[in-house]
């Protein structure tokens, strides 16, 4: 199994960087980490299926990332794309901690990026991410589009267009300025506040009853199997195959035990 096919997630991997740039998305990338004091080390769970738990050890020994979670299973089960068969309790770096799913995106290098659009001032991050981006891109297609009606008229499909009749040297060009803008305003007090309401939940109706932590660099504990899929009925099958993956076998958590799993309870 390939990292790729690891990092699929399904529908959230159908994004392009251009998407996400069109989106005017924040990527989470060390340096913005480290504006925002992250970097520690951390435990955390990852619910995942067998076929991906496989490349799990080799993959925490990439800078990619991954979503992982320290509370709210059952809340959760739901809203991930795949449908998990196992839980990692995984230990490593934190690049990130969001109070509720905050829909997090994976790019094909594996770095996750942050939707902006639910926050009042949306606009304010559009402006200074995409401003001199979308100007350099119609520079450089001739186009007679305007950043207003691609960016605020939510033209994803001009935008993409756009980057896509650029070279592939152009491409670069603009994805290093797109990335480096992000990086610069992690370090200015008001997007850093606007960043910080997004991870506290207070830009979104509803934080769901669980956290979002992006990870990099981690090294896998154990494995526990769930009640939610495969394994629901043959716990012995699961210890079997999660060991013969050369994983420790953790235990088996059952429905009941869903609302309270976190941390402290496993």
């Amino acid at each position: 199994m390939t990292f790729k096919t690891y990092l699929q997630e399904k529908a959230s991997y159908t994004r392009t960087i251009a998407s996400q740039m069109a989106l005017s998305m924040i990527p989470i990338t060390k340096e913005i980490s480290k504006s925002l004091g992250y970097g520690k080390s951390i435990t955390v769970f990852h619910a995942t299926t067998i076929q991906h738990l496989e490349g799990l050890k080799k993959l925490g020994k990439t800078d990619k990332q991954i979503s992982t979670f320290t509370k709210g299973l059952g809340s959760l089960i739901g809203a991930i794309s795949t449908k998990p068969e196992v839980i990692a309790k995984l230990e490593g770096t934190a690049d990130m901690v969001f109070q509720g799913d905050i829909f997090s995106n994976p790019d094909k290098s594996g770095r996750r990026w942050v939707n902006t659009k639910n926050h009042k001032k949306s606009k304010f991050m559009d402006d200074a991410l995409n401003g001199k981006v979308v100007d350099k891109m119609l520079e450089l297609t001739g186009s007679t589009e305007t950043f207003e009606s691609i960016i605020w008229g939510f033209s994803t499909k001009k935008y993409i267009e756009l980057f896509e009749s650029l070279t592939n040297k152009e491409q670069k060009m603009i994805t290093d300025m797109y990335i480096s803008n992000a990086n610069q305003l992690m370090t200015n007090t008001m997007y850093q506040d606007i960043f910080l309401d997004i991870q506290s939940g207070k830009a979104k109706s509803s934080p769901g009853g669980y956290d979002e932590i992006i990870m990099s660099r981690f090294k896998v504990i154990g494995v526990y199997s769930i009640e939610a899929n495969k394994y629901k009925y043959d716990h012995s099958m699961a210890q079997y195959d999660i060991e013969k993956l050369g994983y420790d076998y953790l235990g088996h958590i059952s429905k009941d035990d869903f609302r309270n799993f976190s941390l402290q309870t496993f």
